[in-house]
């Protein structure tokens, strides 16, 4: 769950410190005073888009910051702005898709956007697999059709393979003769440009070694040891320095020994340096025609002689091929089927559940149902995609979502489709702005209660203007908008933690003004949201 989000130089936020709880997290304040700022800071935490045009004016960057406790512990999540962005994890350099990755299993957003996103058929199909606690089988279905995808790859080369006819297997054939030919090993290529330059200067490798061997015997080390160990049978201070030159000589001799070793190794003889410069042309001759290294080369190498392999025999390779094919592909669809039923199951459940919901959100005569509409071929995400039909008012015909739903609708609906999936729903914060958009009354007080009840398994954070859903905060968070020390606005967040403040603060968001019949109605308010 979020723990504390800090704010810096983001926009009017000059620098804030936001500290949440478990359940219900409730941000209200004036239109205009930066709630939805503060849920920008935190989609911007678990890597959603944000550019330098973000940063407060006069700032050279914004800086936003997520504490989450995970699996126990601390998980911080940083985001820089500005010239030069930076992301961190940890304190650890990464980047914005790592922080994307780390967040999608700590917070879900519904902003408008998101529930926009509802009309989407694969964001509907998502929602109805997470309902049906159908992950694991829609993941076997992807593993299985990638199995079957591939296989249909294999038969579709042999089969192009065996088209070829002969002379394309002898022009094969003769490239893997080429390859076998050479006999290109990893690496030889700088082995022996290295041997090469060796060869090609021999003679002065030769006269610089003799000068370093020269060097090292005409060094006073051994001389400055024996003196050193005369001083020390005296001085035993000197013992440590009489070591270190000790050590000092035995590292020369060995040095002195290798470089002597080396030189007699020397080849100069014009014969070792055409061989050297005629294996290097046949390596780049090999190089330009198969991929440009040798590792890419010896790759070919292993290709062509499966291929060939597979041609001594293709009738035979290519049935065998088409028996993987077969029996992956009934893997498929047996896996395709496991999950089409759960579908089928869930979405009976589901529209029973969303209906129910929907009449407590007040949308009374209105109908919602999940249908599963065949594809023409099994796909990764199985043979079929949900779509959720909805009718508002008794009466009308039922249709997609895209086609009949209002901005507050889907709104209700996002929520009640994740109230009742709720237990399926394994991710630790959900976050809503935007859900209380074009209700109010009685419809508000619904979507309170079942914010609430969300919160019960969930952290959750809402941003709202209606006092009914506000009165439901285990944690009221009141972001206000003041002139700063230079004059221009800035935007801090505080905790309303009496009654009395809460009171005032409902007050407000019901009549614009906190007068004492305002403050008496949110005070009831708040009593019958603790009913």
């Amino acid at each position: 769950m979020l723990r504390e989000l800090r704010v810096r130089d983001l926009a009017l936020v000059a620098e804030s410190r936001v500290r949440f709880g478990p359940g219900l997290n409730l941000l209200t304040g004036e239109t205009g005073s930066g709630k939805s700022l503060i849920v920008d800071a935190l989609g911007l935490t678990i890597g959603g888009r944000g550019g330098a045009d973000q940063v407060r004016h006069g700032a050279d960057k914004a800086t936003v910051e997520g504490v989450f406790e995970s699996g126990g512990n601390a998980l911080v999540l940083q985001r820089e702005l500005g010239k030069r962005g930076a992301s961190r994890i940890d304190g650890r350099p990464a980047n914005p898709s790592q922080l994307r990755e780390l967040g999608r299993g700590l917070v879900a957003m519904h902003g408008q956007h998101d529930h926009h996103a509802l009309l989407d058929t694969e964001t509907q199909t998502e929602l109805l697999d997470g309902y049906a606690g159908a992950v694991e089988l829609r993941a076997a279905v992807a593993a299985a059709h990638s199995a079957w995808t591939k296989k249909v790859d294999e038969v579709g080369d042999l089969e192009r393979l065996r088209s070829r006819g002969q002379r394309e297997q002898e022009y094969l054939r003769w490239q893997l003769e080429e390859l076998r030919a050479a006999d290109p090993h990893a690496g030889e290529d700088a082995e022996l440009a290295a041997e090469r330059a060796a060869v090609r200067h021999a003679s002065r490798l030769a006269e610089l070694g003799n000068d370093s061997m020269a060097a090292l015997r005409e060094d006073g080390v051994a001389r400055a040891a024996a003196a050193l160990g005369s001083a020390a049978d005296l001085d035993p201070r000197l013992r440590d320095q009489h070591l270190r030159l000790m050590a000092l000589e035995e590292e020369a001799a060995d040095v002195a020994a290798e470089i002597r070793r080396y030189t007699e190794l020397l080849d100069s003889d014009p014969r070792r340096l055409e061989a050297l410069e005629s294996r290097l042309a046949v390596l780049d001759a090999i190089k330009r025609k198969y991929g440009g290294s040798l590792e890419s080369a010896i790759a070919e190498r292993s290709k062509l002689e499966s291929q060939m392999g597979a041609t001594q025999d293709l009738d035979g390779s290519v049935a065998a091929a088409e028996r993987e094919r077969d029996r992956c592909r009934a893997e498929l669809e047996a896996a395709a089927g496991r999950l089409t039923k759960a579908r089928s199951s869930a979405a009976l459940r589901m529209q029973k559940a969303v209906g129910l919901e929907l009449r407590g959100l007040r949308l009374e005569g209105s109908r919602f149902e999940v249908e599963l509409r065949p594809r023409s071929e099994i796909g990764g995400d199985g043979a079929e995609g949900a779509e959720m039909m909805f009718s508002a008012n008794p009466g009308e015909p039922i249709a997609p979502l895209a086609r009949v739903a209002s901005g507050g609708e889907l709104a209700r609906l996002m929520l009640a489709i994740k109230t009742v999936g709720a237990d399926a729903d394994h991710l630790p914060t959900l976050v809503f702005d935007e859900v209380d958009a074009g209700i109010g009354g009685e419809a508000a007080t619904q979507v309170g209660l079942r914010l609430k009840a969300l919160g019960a398994r969930h952290q959750v954070l809402v941003v709202t203007h209606l006092a009914q859903i506000a009165s439901f905060a285990d944690h009221h968070l009141l972001v206000e908008k003041s002139p700063g020390p230079d004059g221009r606005n800035v935007v801090a967040v505080r905790e309303l933690t009496s009654d009395d403040e809460r009171a005032k603060e409902l007050a407000r968001m019901m009549s614009g003004g906190v007068t004492a019949k305002a403050v008496a109605r949110a005070h009831e308010l708040l009593e019958e949201a603790r009913r």
